[in-house]
């Protein structure tokens, strides 16, 4: 094992030959689906790269059965494995685990329902502004062509990105939404009409742009920082115009650790739901038994699709991902045109074009900031006393649960589409990744989810008609279930009346919705296609068998591309964005997947599985921070590649030239990069041990703020024309700061405190952000009201410590240099190592 600090090399994009003693290099890289052995490779030479170095952790471990060496982020890999296992065994082991995480869950709900459903409409109207206004802009050089067709291209993504979720959800969840309490079901004035179409309309709503567009932002920030400033594949680079080179160090590799738990997270619980909806459609086929033992079967079904999924990613992204991307993609297709046809297909289309105009019209600006905030009161807190309000928990339990699941996923998926968007504009990545996948959702929901409200109305017919004709509601009902009912095939005729006429033969039974098996909703649609009595002798069996396989079939190549998908991007995070690395690391992680999900199904079933699916949203509400910072850096990053042109674009250009000396991320917490390199900074990181003016300033800071607030005034004062003024606006942040304090105390006995507590403290935050923006102006330091305010907040110890610093440099140089401070060249850079913070 050698190496804390090597030279880690990634592909750097360029429009020219790369020089000699680059060309070495690149002809000893290894293909995606090459051999060990690197002296058997040939590389184009057109395809070879320029490449950049840069400072971080990487170990390289040696084993005597491997040609080639094992090279991975040690701790990277070590935090993400620390924290997915400590929490997955948490799960599995302590028998109130999901109740605890679903406390917690509903006290995220609680506090931040606005800001997911916020979050969300913000990401969508930014991606169209960036098409608009940066669309142009291409990931790669300027004549290189994309790396794979627009067909493989949507299949991959698609894939990756819902295809499990549209067979889950195809059928089960617009079904739901018109049969249970909700936001339009509730009030009870509108009709069943009205409220199937809306149950599409909220279908669409959590499955359209809303889904797609925190996927878009993190991939367009990756791709842009990798393919346009030859930065490193992972999540850590999106934050390069943020932290500057910090993000090679401690900073980074939390970044890409959390991204790790987060992506491997979401892939083990889809993998072991996912994995009880294979075995539903198995045992209904006939292929288990019903009688055997659940957990047996789910852990051989986890295995089969673990091993399969290793297979592919093994055999790399040119190979076995795409071609199982485009094998589901296409198996999806067939199963969604053969429903349309035997349906009732001008219905159908009747209602995509309908749920199409709908979708424009409420899902754009009104459904997307609804939060149901009335709804949302329990009683006692100002309920509504007609009883027609939703259930106070409907939007944890769909909406916003949708926006923190896409956000959670986000880092696998967003990171994957920017693995396959080399050498496309963001113009064409918006449309693959964000126009045509709702259209095509529009298409897949308006059909399926159509055909199977169709068919509940249907079956709410004949339960009526039962009533009404025949004295029993059940005098149609299917021998399969009691949420099912046969279609007659003939007229019924009562009295010589005719009271029930078949339009539609062969589709027999038809079911309703069962709340508690909704597993069973996708395959019911598929055996309802069973065309009895016709056939030799009138014994055809129907298409349901055959439909139900190739949906199983399709089902688990999802599955399967969301494995293998997920494994690769993980191992790509450990092993610091180089997208050569050895086939073994991604067989660890592809069976990392497996043993969790194992695990998980195992010791606590359904319940540890739900109890993970939780976490990840609960601990993937930093993304939602995350994203918002990546918009700043893709606005940064595009602003930077239309300044300085095609070609190869120094990544520090992105940065300002002048900032603060001590970044807010600086100073005493540099010492966890001394503590997790054990002492053996590397020089390049450019970050220094924190001295005693560091730590002793900002703990003085952090207990008597109003010190240095004063010192600070003073110093910009330099005549002393304002010492009154000084004096007073130090004394309000004096009383301020300590009334807060004692104020959030008093809280705990009246929680009215709270209230002025939070106002004494916004005050003081004011306070901050407008010396902190004078103090910026009269240096010349770039920086934003965002910025100034998140440090006069809530790092007001770090900000004040941050603008003593400054001005103590600024004011060397005028002593000891004799120059004054308007002659200062504020353009002059103050630390090797740049920031913005």
């Amino acid at each position: 094992m050698t190496g804390e600090y090597p030279e880690v090399a990634v592909e750097e994009p360029h429009d020219k030959e790369p020089e000699a003693e680059d060309a070495e290099i690149a002809e000893e890289s290894l293909d995606d689906d090459a051999d060990d052995d690197p002296k058997s490779q040939k590389v184009d030479p057109v395809e070879q790269t320029a490449r950049k170095t840069y400072p971080m952790r990487e170990v390289s471990l040696s084993l005597p059965f491997l040609k080639e060496d094992l090279r991975f982020n040690w701790l990277v890999s070590i935090l993400g494995l620390a924290f997915l296992w400590g929490l997955s065994i948490f799960c599995m082991t302590h028998p109130d685990a999901k109740a605890i995480l679903s406390g917690w869950y509903d006290t995220t709900i609680q506090y931040f329902t606005w800001f997911y459903v916020l979050g969300n409409p913000v990401m969508t109207f930014y991606i169209f502004w960036v098409a608009y206004r940066f669309g142009h802009i291409k990931l790669g050089p300027k004549d290189a062509e994309p790396e794979f067709s627009d067909v493989s291209y949507f299949a991959m993504l698609f894939s990756a990105g819902v295809g499990v979720g549209l067979f889950f959800y195809g059928v089960s969840e617009p079904l739901t939404h018109a049969t249970s309490s909700n936001y339009i079901t509730a009030p009870g004035y509108r009709n069943q009409d009205e409220n199937d179409q809306w149950a599409l309309n909220i279908t669409m709503y959590h499955w359209g742009f809303a889904g797609w567009s925190p996927y878009l932002v993190m991939a367009i920030s990756a791709a842009l920082a990798s393919y346009r400033f030859g930065l490193p594949l992972t999540i850590r680079s999106s934050f390069y115009p943020i932290f500057g080179d910090y993000c090679w160090g401690w900073i980074g590799d939390f970044i890409d650790a959390w991204s790790i738990v987060m992506t491997v997270a979401g892939v083990c619980t889809s993998l072991g739901l996912g994995t009880m909806q294979l075995a539903t459609g198995m045992t209904r086929l006939g292929w288990i038994d019903p009688n055997s033992n659940s957990t047996t079967i789910y852990v051989i079904i986890i295995w089969v699709i673990t091993a399969f999924a290793t297979l592919s990613v093994v055999s790399g992204l040119k190979v076995g991902i795409k071609i199982l991307s485009l094998l589901g993609f296409g198996l999806g297709c067939l199963i969604l045109f053969l429903s349309f046809v035997m349906e009732k297909s001008y219905f159908l289309l009747n209602l995509l074009v309908q749920t199409t105009g709908v979708y424009l019209q409420w899902n754009i600006f009104q459904l997307p900031f609804w939060t149901s905030a009335f709804g949302g009161l329990e009683e006692g807190e100002g309920r509504a006393i007609d009883e027609k309000s939703a259930p106070s928990e409907w939007m944890g339990w769909w909406t916003v649960f949708y926006m923190a699941w896409w956000v959670s996923w986000a880092c696998f998926v967003g990171l994957f589409i920017a693995r396959i968007s080399k050498n496309r504009t963001l113009r064409s990545v918006i449309v693959g990744c964000f126009v045509a996948p709702t259209a095509y959702a529009l298409i897949w929901f308006s059909f399926m989810g159509g055909i199977g409200l169709r068919q509940q109305r249907q079956a709410l017919e004949l339960e009526k008609l039962g009533t009404d004709f025949f004295a029993d509601p059940n005098y149609f009902e299917s021998t399969y279930s009691e949420y099912c009912y046969d279609v007659p095939q003939d007229d019924v005729i009562v009295n010589g009346e005719t009271v029930f006429t078949n339009t539609l033969p062969g589709i027999t039974p038809v079911c309703m919705q069962d709340a508690n098996d909704s597993n069973n909703s996708w395959f019911n649609v598929m055996y309802s296609f069973s065309y009895p009595g016709t056939g030799p002798g009138g014994d055809f069996g129907g298409f349901g068998q055959f439909m139900s396989g190739i949906s199983i079939v399709t089902l688990a190549i999802y599955f399967i591309t969301s494995s293998d998908s997920g494994s690769l991007v993980v191992d790509t995070l450990a092993c610091n964005g180089a997208e050569k690395h050895h086939w073994l690391q991604r067989v660890f992680w592809a069976f990392t997947e497996g043993a969790v999900a194992t695990g998980l199904l195992v010791a606590g079933g359904n319940d540890a599985l739900g109890a993970l699916q939780t976490a990840s949203i609960v601990f993937g509400l930093p993304f939602n921070f995350f994203i918002f910072f990546m918009c700043w850096s893709i606005n940064q990053m595009c602003t930077t590649i239309e300044e300085h042109g095609d070609g190869d674009i120094d990544a520090k250009l992105m940065l300002p030239k002048k900032t603060w000396q001590m970044p807010l991320f600086g100073g005493i917490f540099n010492i966890v990069e001394f503590i997790v390199s054990f002492g053996r900074v590397n020089e390049e990181l450019g970050i220094e041990f924190p001295t005693s003016k560091h730590i002793l300033g900002f703990f003085k800071n952090l207990l008597l703020p109003f010190l240095p607030l004063y010192s600070i005034c003073s110093s910009i004062d330099m005549k002393g024309k304002n010492t009154a003024g000084n004096v007073l606006l130090t004394g309000a942040y004096a009383i301020c700061h300590i009334g807060w304090i004692a104020l959030f105390v008093c809280g705990t006995i009246n929680y009215g405190f709270v209230a002025f507590g939070w106002s004494a403290f916004f005050l003081n935050a004011c306070i901050l952000t407008s010396l902190r923006m004078h103090v910026r102006g009269k240096l010349g330091i770039s920086g934003n009201f965002v910025g100034d305010f998140v440090a006069g907040s809530f790092l007001y110890p770090q900000a004040l410590l941050q603008m003593e610093l400054q001005l103590a440099y600024e004011d060397y140089d005028i002593i000891h240099e004799g120059i004054a401070l308007e002659e200062k060249d504020v353009t002059e850079p103050l630390h090797k190592n740049d920031h913005v913070a």
